[in-house]
């Protein structure tokens, strides 16, 4: 793949220490979980954690806006998300994450994709 997201740490407050975050692949979910999405994998601390970004959303996004998002911005648009979930105090490693249109439009506005 050529792209990534560097791996990073995360303080949370659900967790003991300090987490480590990997990111693994990022991939359409339609066939693979029978699910609308495109997932975002990490490993959180040797766990793996999915984060789900709505398909619906993003088709919204490319033919209300024309915006179009690149594999590389959702992964980071992901690894956000997940380290603000870690930081609030979630146990993402217990749960998959889901990325609403709302979501996807504040992540990607702050990161300057939208």
């Amino acid at each position: 793949m050529s792209y990534i997201v560097a791996p990073f740490e995360v303080s949370s407050l659900a967790l003991a220490d300090r987490v480590k975050v990997r990111f693994v692949h990022l991939f359409p979910a339609i066939a693979t979980r029978h699910s609308d999405t495109m997932d975002c994998v990490f490993r959180v601390d040797g766990q793996t954690v999915t984060v789900a970004i709505s398909c619906p959303a993003l088709t919204d996004l490319r033919e209300k806006e024309h915006k179009y998002l690149r594999d590389q911005q959702l992964a980071e648009i992901a690894a956000l998300h997940l380290r603000r979930t870690l930081q609030q105090g979630y146990d993402a490693t217990q749960a998959e994450l889901f990325i609403n249109e709302a979501q996807l439009r504040v992540l990607g506005t702050e990161l300057g994709y939208l």
